[in-house]
């Protein structure tokens, strides 16, 4: 690593912002961002829907450190870390599953899904008051839930999870209102990618709209073969819209939305659905449906984004390691065809053979390897600096095409490392 700290590591000045490329190569920069902004915050693990009943459970990462996402009898959600305290196996191995306790594969060891350790294999080789309430699974600190996203914090105290999402929380909101009823339902299984790159690749792509118009080029020319669109207009669309940055990491990228039928999914829905319209306008006033019609790509800092058809989680392994899970959602209280047409749109853009995320992904593998040319320590992500503007609200606000989310990400970035 050059003679820097970590939070020299970003630097910005009135005309341009650059990111060291060591932030994508050097494992020590990576050890400290798992413990300065994976394991000092909050990070989503999953969805309540997930976890509906007692006794649904969920594995996942803060970080690199597993854990268990488990519903109690209680019907309070749990966070632990998947860890027998006994001699460290993982308990739960499965992704998602039911239960109502977790046994250790080694020396059955059994816990409640609550974290409580209920019983111990040929329990007389240990003392009578062995203190068993002592030495349940370790419960993460701070669980937090916001219009069901769970949130989990290995951190004892800090900022509370509303204070954490801060003013990005409007735009969550008219994500979830897309539902009459203001929520979804994850629909299983993950569809998971992995790829040999840093995590940050996909942080930084999902609200790029700088991007579209090279990267996924074939996709646009297969459209206008099919005679679904011109890729002119394609790429004019593409042209509409912002980008916006928030305070502690969060940003996106907004296309623009409407009642209009033949420029809005909302509006198209409407008149394809008159029961979906009648819903809305039931609950919401037209401004609002306007502003929830907005299509919006949400990254949520670190790890969390959310999309028209998913909820993408990142999960960094190693500094050049990332496994990506895309969860398929359903829109509650919706007509079973608009989903259907949500779920075959997802397929055919972001699915294991579509037309998008493969792109995507290949994209963050020729990253990696450009990295490690090491003549060249810099990366520029100026785009837009110079016209970008900050609104009455506090949000930073560029074209569409500007790196405006990204330099929000790496803000804070460099506020957790330094």
């Amino acid at each position: 690593m050059p003679d820097l700290s970590l939070g020299d590591l970003v630097k910005e000045t009135q005309d341009t912002f650059e990111v060291n490329t060591d932030v994508y190569t050097n494992p020590a920069v990576f050890e400290s961002e798992m413990r300065n902004i994976f394991e000092s915050g909050w990070v989503f693990v999953a969805h309540e829907s997930q976890v509906p009943e007692p006794g649904d459970y969920k594995t996942t990462s803060i970080g690199t450190q597993p854990v268990v996402v488990s519903r109690h009898e209680d019907g309070q959600i749990y966070v632990l870390l998947n860890r027998c305290r006994h001699r460290g196996t993982v308990v739960c191995r499965a992704e998602v599953g039911h239960s109502n306790y977790f046994r250790c594969p080694y020396h059955n060891w059994g816990y409640a899904n609550d974290g409580t350790l209920v019983g111990m294999a040929m329990s007389h080789g240990w003392k009578e008051d062995f203190d068993k309430s002592a030495w349940g699974l370790k419960r993460v600190p701070r669980v937090g839930i916001y219009r069901g996203l769970i949130f989990a914090d290995l951190a004892e105290d800090g900022p509370t999870l509303e204070e954490h999402l801060g003013p990005v929380r409007p735009y969550i909101d008219a994500w979830f209102d897309r539902s009459p009823e203001g929520s979804i339902t994850v629909i299983p299984t993950a569809h998971k990618y992995p790829y040999p790159g840093n995590w940050k690749w996909q942080a930084e792509n999902g609200h790029d709209g700088y991007h579209g118009n090279y990267v996924h080029e074939s996709w646009q020319r297969v459209l206008e073969r099919a005679g679904e669109a011109p890729v002119r207009d394609i790429r004019k669309f593409r042209a509409d819209g912002c980008t916006r940055g928030f305070v502690n990491g969060h940003g996106l990228l907004e296309r623009p939305g409407g009642l209009n039928p033949a420029a809005s999914w909302t509006g198209r829905m409407m008149v394809k659905f008159p029961e979906y319209e009648r819903a809305l306008r039931e609950k919401f006033d037209e401004e609002y449906i306007e502003f929830v019609s907005a299509r919006r790509n949400i990254f949520i800092f670190p790890n969390l984004y959310l999309f028209d058809t998913q909820l993408r989680v990142i999960n960094p392994i190693a500094v050049d390691s990332t496994e990506v899970y895309l969860y398929v959602y359903a829109l509650d209280g919706v007509p079973e065809a608009l989903n259907e047409g949500r779920y075959r749109a997802h397929e055919r853009f972001y699915g294991p053979s579509g037309f998008g995320a493969p792109d995507d992904v290949e994209i963050f593998v020729s990253n990696q390897s450009g990295v490690r040319a090491r003549g060249v320590e810099w990366a520029l992500m100026s785009r837009g600096l110079h016209r970008e503007t900050t609104n009455d609200k506090g949000e930073v606000v560029g074209h569409s095409t500007d790196e405006t989310p990204v330099r929000s990400l790496y803000r804070q970035w460099k506020r957790c490392m330094a």
